[in-house]
């Protein structure tokens, strides 16, 4: 018999950091707000390739995936979502927009405060103190992520 249940979906998302700015893209479709790069993944995907995959989709950047910096579980259109976000650094590229976001900005943690461009409270798991809980993360890896 075949296993139809389908209990819950995996996400990812990507704290970008080029220097000490992170990466925030406007969504096109509702709710219009910034988030990191990421999405969902694909049947049997790999978190970390599906992770690059959806950064190189939204945004046209090569990343490295330094570590896990905050996991959330909610509902997203009625369905239970997990999301794991984790902080990486800008390796390549120019920031080329996918068809899902209309703006994108680097952005330093008091720029977003300032801005108010994360919610406080956040239906979608992105609050401000997981972006300082991920640059805290930072002061372990060198300018090439690699661990010190």
């Amino acid at each position: 018999m075949a296993y139809t249940s389908r209990t819950h979906r995996l996400a990812v998302n990507s704290y970008i950091l080029k220097g000490d700015v992170f990466l925030l893209l406007k969504r096109v479709s509702e709710p219009r707000i910034w988030t990191p790069p990421g999405g969902r993944l694909e049947k049997d995907e790999n978190p970390l390739e599906g992770l690059k995959r959806e950064v190189l989709e939204e945004t046209s950047l090569s990343i490295d995936i330094l570590m896990p910096a905050n996991i959330w579980f909610g509902k997203w259109q009625e369905i239970p979502l997990l999301s794991i976000d984790f902080l990486t650094v800008y390796r390549s590229g120019n920031v080329r927009l996918s068809e899902e976001h209309s703006e994108y900005c680097w952005v330093t943690l008091e720029e977003m405060q300032c801005r108010e461009l994360i919610p406080r409270h956040s239906d979608m798991g992105f609050e401000l103190k997981n972006f300082v809980h991920a640059l805290k993360l930072k002061q372990f890896f060198d300018l090439e992520g690699k661990v010190l």
